[in-house]
Parts: structure tokens; sequence; C-alpha cells
């Protein structure tokens, strides 16, 4: 498994509550973008597009028009994920991208926004750890 996109700042900017592997249904400019690790995730996100009755990746890659991927997920996958969209504040993004044997499959996730505080305290704990990861060394 190798990863061909990574989406850095999403433990960061978000709560994370439910995480989904879904397949991708992908044109051949993105597959090639993709495999080059030229795709950027920040700014990605994933809505249920009701005629097509599936989740659409949206502005996978922000210089082409017509840039979204279709998420290949079951039913009851879709239903859970459209079910925790609906509650304020939820929104679901994706965390990264990779190769799974020949398949392109990304790992997206149900999130929440975090507050500015909730920002400082992710700071305050990661620096507290790296001093424990000193003193023991």
């Amino acid at each position: 498994m190798s990863v061909l996109a990574f989406n850095k700042k999403a433990n960061f900017e978000y709560h994370i509550i439910d995480k989904y592997v879904a397949g991708l249904s992908l044109s051949s400019p993105l597959v090639k973008l993709l495999r080059a690790k030229t795709i950027n995730l920040q700014g990605v996100y994933i809505t249920y597009q009701t005629p097509l009755k599936s989740l659409q990746l949206i502005n996978l890659d922000g210089s082409m028009v017509n840039s979204n991927a279709s998420l290949l997920l079951n039913q009851k996958e879709i239903q859970e994920i459209i079910k925790s969209l609906q509650i304020k504040g939820n929104t679901c993004i994706p965390l990264k991208i990779f190769t799974q044997k020949r398949w392109i499959k990304a790992e997206i996730a149900v999130v929440k926004g975090k507050k500015l505080w909730d920002k400082r305290e992710t700071i305050k704990k990661r620096d507290l750890d790296r001093e424990e990861r000193k003193a023991k060394i």
C-alpha cells in the first residue's frame, strides 16, 4: 500500500467522528496526477449527488474543470454518511488516497470542525508529548 495523497491538516482542523475506506472511480487524467503525487487534498470535500445517488469528491484538482470523482461504497455506508452529514457542523473529507494492489482507494472521514481553543489544546498536547519523548532519551 503506497500513499498517493495525504491530508496533513485534517487531524489539526477537525474532530474525526467516523472513518470509511472507499474505492474511487476516476478519469485517466486524474489517475496520472495521483500517480505522479501532484494532488493536494486541502480544500477537497465530499457531497451527496442526488441524481447520481452517489458520493462525489469535489475540487480534487483545482486546475481541472471536471475533476470530480465518484466514491464506491455500499448503500448501507452511503446512508450512514448521509445521516451523519445532516447533523449541523458535520462534513465529510478525504484523509488519504492510496493504492491497494492495483486499485486506487480513499480513506474518508465524517468530521466536525474544531474551534480555535481546541486547536490551541492540540498544539499544547503535541508540545508536551515532544518534551516527554526528549526527557526519556
